[in-house]
């Protein structure tokens, strides 16, 4: 039909784009005929599309060949060096476990099989025993010290003042000083005969050996253990605390939690992953130290833990080097024993407070 006028009628409801009207196309809303906005813009997306598979070379890489070559070598470099100086000594360290070898020229070197991993448990390698005892306290008591006051620590200092700031900087510092500067410094502080320690107690009337000493020289060793590596340990803490929004604080203040409840269910959860780091790198520090306890009492006194023993026994008076590498193996054993189970304590923890 036709409108007055001779205009074609278009009956309402039908689209505008899908129909004619006696030659006539029905006009869009912005004056071209209906699909030629869209068949342009295809056609124009096609046609870039088609020019930029043509302009990109056949095999493009993210990286020049000597970006590749670069990488690569580096990687390879670090992978041989871990391999020389990591994988190697180990595998040496396994063999020499089965054999005699004492490192002493001339000496005969023979396979002995399992008979040094006997000798641990027996009377022909005393000491094995009572060391892992020690390695238990030593172990125990840096672990509580250390992420106790670490954490103490972090919460004084977590402050972005000045003072705050030079006082994160000398806890951090004993962490970059070497083991044999440490221990050092510590027998000055309590030299028996003639140190500030000996003066202070002198005043009471109290003298002792220190380091020297049946009933000090663990808590003392422990001390200087916790002291060396706070700095890290207060780190990783108040990295985890600057993560807690303040928002949740302001929450719990509203309902009126105590300072206490508010450290235990809310900052304590929320630092579930800092812990685990802690934690974990403490227990697996203070098995594998032992250049430190050297220094200190030589494994004497109390202080003999399995690592302190494995040296003793390869580098000392014995010089058996077989035997000393078995007490490695069976520090090894022990350090995986506790460790991955101990990770796996940790995680499901922290899977359970954050739920």
């Amino acid at each position: 039909m036709l409108k007055d006028g001779g205009a074609p009628e278009v009956e309402e409801g039908a689209p505008p784009s899908a129909r004619t009207s006696r030659g006539v196309r029905v006009l869009s809303r912005g004056g071209r005929p209906d699909g030629a906005g869209a068949g342009s813009t295809l056609s124009k997306r096609d046609g870039r599309a088609k020019a930029s598979r043509r302009s990109r070379p056949a095999g493009a890489r993210l990286l020049s060949f000597p970006s590749r070559l670069w990488m690569w070598g580096g990687v390879g470099l670090g992978l041989a060096f871990f391999i020389l100086f990591g994988i190697v000594p180990a595998v040496a360290n396994l063999v020499v476990s089965f054999t005699n070898y004492s490192g002493l020229p001339g000496s005969p070197t023979s396979y002995t099989g399992l008979s040094n991993y006997n000798a641990l448990f027996t009377s022909q390698a005393p000491g094995f025993e009572a060391s892992i005892v020690d390695t238990i306290i030593f172990v125990l008591g840096v672990t509580v010290v250390q992420n106790i006051v670490g954490l103490a620590l972090a919460h004084r200092l977590l402050d972005d003042t000045k003072t705050a700031s030079l006082l994160r900087i000398f806890a951090f510092f004993p962490i970059v000083l070497g083991a044999t500067v440490i221990g050092i410094v510590w027998l000055l502080l309590f030299d028996p005969l003639s140190s500030p320690a000996a003066s202070f107690f002198g005043l009471f009337g109290i003298h002792s050996a220190f380091f020297g000493s049946n009933n000090l020289a663990m808590p003392l060793v422990i001390t200087v253990q916790v002291w060396q590596n706070l700095g890290f340990t207060m780190a990783v803490y108040i990295g985890a605390l600057k993560t807690i929004p303040m928002s949740i604080y302001e929450a719990a203040m509203l309902d009126g939690v105590t300072a206490w409840q508010r450290f235990t269910r809310v900052t304590w959860p929320l630092m579930a992953p800092a812990v685990t780091v802690n934690v974990l790198f403490a227990v697996i520090g203070s098995l594998t130290t032992y250049n430190l306890i050297y220094i200190l009492t030589d494994g004497q006194f109390g202080t003999n833990t399995l690592g302190m023993l494995a040296f003793n026994t390869a580098f000392g008076e014995t010089a058996d080097l077989g035997l000393g590498a078995a007490v490695t193996i069976a520090l090894l054993v022990v350090t995986i024993a506790v460790a991955i189970p101990l990770a796996a304590l940790f995680r499901s923890r922290e899977r359970r407070l954050m739920a």
